[in-house]
């Protein structure tokens, strides 16, 4: 006898808390197939919601919505959260058609979905309110905020970043960095963010500094030369960075498909004193070849073919 499906098991995200590593390697791969099919029939959101699918699992595993927020920079990569709140049903078939669930997330909606937004930029600011309303309170829930690199382009997460760690001790970021939003991001931010990955100068230098001092006479005098430049370089290319001399921790780059990984994240950040960011590499489209391959195309999609991914042809007269 084959093993029960787990998805259709988990009535909400309480559920998630006894399942073992193999029921979660599992579920991943249930709630990539499920979107994958009902975006087939109704379009929808398909890459940024295949890329987050285990970013969201180890979410829920360490935090306890609704008591814990959390805020979706745009909310279009909400399917996963859906499922695992309650709404894998009839209405996700239906997703973004009447009678169905809304592509984004919503307040009217779910308890389990703390800001309903739309466009990029929002989730910083719309978190730092909740922080201040928790301080203020003396509340002790955690808020949670994840945004794609994307968002760093907007002013109004630029102008939250400024007033986070003068704001609130406690601030959870998760940067979801994929390096696309819609079409690939161009600019300084996502330059920067591309770099924390593949510049090579610091570790390059560390590793050669004690060779090169063995080979020039004087090297003695050269030490603390090398020193200097070696801080100086890590201050311009070092992830954390930007995020610390604006008060915020970093932590990173993390692996954003290792559920267990992420979990101890994220339970670090919890007992944070300061704001944190967790900065997660994922990979948009992930578990679906065609969206891997044209990752522009597939961020939103109409109708398509299950199996080859072609669109389907629209209805005469549709718009």
């Amino acid at each position: 006898m084959g093993k029960k499906e787990v998805l259709p098991r988990l009535k909400g995200p309480a559920d998630l808390k006894g399942l073992s590593s193999e029921d979660l390697d599992l579920l991943c791969g249930e709630i990539r197939q499920r979107i994958i099919e009902a975006t087939a029939v109704n379009g929808g959101h398909v890459g940024p919601n295949l890329g987050v699918v285990e970013l969201t699992i180890a979410l829920h595993l360490a935090f306890d919505t609704p008591k814990d927020s959390f805020f979706w920079d745009v909310s279009h990569q909400g399917y996963v959260h859906k499922l695992l709140t309650g709404r894998n049903d009839e209405r996700f078939d239906k997703i973004r058609k009447s009678g169905g669930l809304s592509g984004f997330l919503s307040r009217e909606e779910s308890a389990h979905d703390a800001f309903g937004a739309g466009h990029a930029g929002t989730a910083l600011s719309s978190a730092l309110g909740k922080c201040l309303a928790r301080d203020l309170n003396d509340g002790d829930e955690h808020v949670v905020a994840i945004a794609g690199d994307a968002a760093f382009t907007c002013g109004i997460t630029l102008e939250a970043l400024n007033n986070i760690a003068c704001s609130t001790k406690k601030f959870i970021l998760v940067l979801n960095d994929n390096e696309w939003s819609i079409a690939k991001n161009v600019g300084a931010f996502s330059k920067y963010f591309n770099e924390l990955i593949t510049n090579p100068v610091y570790s390059r230098l560390h590793k050669d500094a004690g060779n090169i001092l063995s080979k020039i006479p004087g090297g003695d005098a050269l030490i603390k030369f090398i020193s200097k430049a070696k801080r100086d370089t890590k201050e311009l290319i070092a992830p954390s960075s930007i995020f610390e001399k604006l008060g915020i921790r970093y932590l990173g780059p993390i692996d954003g498909h290792d559920v267990k990984g992420m979990v101890s994240f994220f339970e670090f950040a919890k007992t944070s004193d300061e704001p944190i960011v967790l900065h997660l590499l994922t990979q948009k489209g992930k578990g679906f070849p065609v969206a891997l391959e044209e990752p522009e195309k597939w961020h939103g999609s109409g109708p398509f073919d299950l199996d080859t991914g072609t669109p389907k042809q629209s209805p005469q007269g549709s718009p």
